[in-house]
Order: C-alpha cells, then sequence, then structure tokens
C-alpha cells in the first residue's frame, strides 16, 4: 500500500462514477448555501477543498475576499479560468500529489 495519494487522479471522472454530478451542481449546492446563509458574517471566507469552483461562484456574491484552497493543482488551474482570477487560490502541493 502507497502512502503518496494523486489528487489529480482522485478528482478525474471514471467510468463507474463521477468526481461531482448535476445533482451535486443543480440540488445540492443550493440547498447547502440556503443552509448556510444565516451563519454568514461580512468579510472574508476560507473555503476548503474547492475543486473546480462552482460552488465558489456561487459564495462570490456574499463576501468581500475568498481563498481557495485545494489539494488538485488541476482543479486549481480550472477554478482560475473558471472564476477569472475573482479569489485566492492555494495548492497544497504543485504536482497534486501529497504523503501522509
Amino acid at each position: 500500500m502507497s502512502d503518496t495519494r494523486d489528487y489529480n487522479q482522485e478528482t478525474k471522472d471514471a467510468c463507474n462514477h463521477k468526481y461531482a454530478y448535476n445533482f451535486d451542481f443543480e440540488v445540492m449546492h443550493p440547498f447547502m448555501l440556503r443552509s448556510f446563509e444565516p451563519f454568514f458574517r461580512e468579510g472574508n471566507l476560507l473555503e476548503l477543498g474547492s475543486f473546480r469552483g462552482e460552488f465558489t461562484k456561487r459564495l462570490i456574491p456574499y463576501f468581500d475576499d475568498i481563498t481557495c484552497v485545494e489539494a488538485s493543482n488541476e482543479a486549481v488551474v480550472s477554478a482560475r479560468r473558471e472564476l477569472n482570477n475573482k479569489v485566492n487560490d492555494a495548492c497544497i502541493g504543485t504536482s497534486g500529489r501529497s504523503s501522509w
């Protein structure tokens, strides 16, 4: 067994599953946003595990500054394109790999 995880590989769709489904984007994201909204405070937000920024887009109207942390550098590159640099980002490993 290897102690190294390939976060880029983990975010890829496979023949028997997808990393994220339309249900996540169309049903769960709006539900989550409504659930979280009463707890929002003005100012900054730290989002952990932002993937490609789909949920992040929904958070932009609520916060002045958003910093996203993502393990997959490929997802960070995709999020940067999608979000047009509207948020700060950090990747925990430049290769998307991490040993724990």
